[in-house]
């Protein structure tokens, strides 16, 4: 089958198509012929080799793929062939055909096309349950949301106005992205290219700041983000592009001169009793329509590293997908 592998650590360079042997998946497992995988940030800082877990190259990449059941393993009796599944991966996501483990595989639900599906086990499960587990937003409260219009903001956006948060208040980087997350549900939006965005959400919260900031982004954004933070609010730090940073001495001593909590969220360390509490709530509000779905951008699977650029330079809105039906593959070893 065709794969994308990283042989190295240098971003795009390092990425290849390749012809590997299909994945057998094992008692547990399923495996599935995959229509549309999932790209995240994380996989961006693999690529780089600043992922937090170290992977040993070669590598398969890809982490969540959605696609149909074409083998299940001999203990599994909740899945059979031809059921349309989205899942975290045990074998690379970027690849014609994928293993998962049964237990965490999530039927697609009507009406949701396969790319649309990949974004749900990690942007979606990821958003709900920051918001439940870490965040836990009350009704009085104003929340805001760094890169609404990426694949986890977009999901966080519609999220916190559900669990009824009085002011949502989003950061995007244009006008298109701004228009699209208050048709969401956002109550204020705010390009933070604008150098007095800072200044205009202190005069919309008449100076007393905001009560949770959900930080996916590290460098100036974050950094003033954080000082909107209001006495006795919260910070949620997640993302891969925030693992490397470290918590200056500035924002110690806003913490304890204001009263603030921050709190770290890494969905890959949830324990798997937490997901599954998270997941009915969450299929539930995408099978009424209620959370809306966003994958609109995709890339057939050779060309992996323009969607890598792609998301890396906020080009995007939502999750961008590789679909492996459409990749071109000529050789063995065709750099991206």
């Amino acid at each position: 089958m065709k794969a994308v592998e990283l042989n190295g650590y240098e971003g795009t360079k390092s990425l290849r198509l390749v012809e590997v042997e299909k994945p057998r998946p094992k008692a547990n497992e399923v495996l599935i012929e995959v229509r549309a995988a999932g790209v995240n940030y994380a996989e961006i800082e693999l690529a780089k080799g600043r992922y937090y877990v170290p992977k040993q190259v070669p590598f398969l990449m890809g982490f969540q793929a959605s696609g149909v059941v074409v083998e299940t393993g001999s203990q599994v009796n909740t899945l059979k062939a031809g059921d349309a599944i989205t899942s975290i991966v045990s074998s690379g996501g970027y690849a014609e055909y994928a293993t998962a483990d049964a237990d965490v595989a999530i039927s697609i639900p009507d009406g949701v096309s396969f790319a649309e599906a990949a974004t749900i086990p990690i942007q979606g499960l990821s958003a709900f349950a920051l918001l439940k587990l870490a965040a836990k937003p009350v009704a009085s409260e104003s929340v805001l949301i760094q890169a609404a219009a990426g694949g986890v903001g977009i999901y966080l956006v519609q999220l916190a106005k559900l669990m009824g948060v009085k002011r949502v208040i989003a950061l995007a980087s244009s006008k298109a992205k701004l228009d699209l997350v208050r048709s969401l549900g956002a109550d204020l939006t705010f390009d933070y290219g604008d150098p007095a965005w800072t200044d205009e959400v202190r005069e919309a919260t008449d100076g007393n700041g905001v009560d949770v900031v959900l930080e996916a982004a590290s460098g100036e954004v974050g950094e003033e983000s954080f000082k909107l933070l209001a006495p006795f609010g919260r910070a949620i730090v997640f993302g891969a592009r925030n693992v490397h940073d470290t918590v200056s001495s500035e924002r110690v001593r806003q913490l304890i001169y204001k009263n603030q909590s921050l709190i770290g969220f890494n969905f890959p360390s949830l324990r798997r009793q937490q997901i599954a509490e998270c997941l009915p709530s969450l299929l539930s509000l995408i099978s009424q329509r209620k959370v809306k779905l966003f994958a609109n951008t995709s890339f057939p699977l050779a060309e992996a590293a323009s969607a890598f650029e792609a998301l890396s330079s906020r080009q995007t809105i939502g999750t961008v997908v590789l679909t492996p039906q459409e990749a071109e593959f000529q050789n063995n070893a065709q750099s991206l």
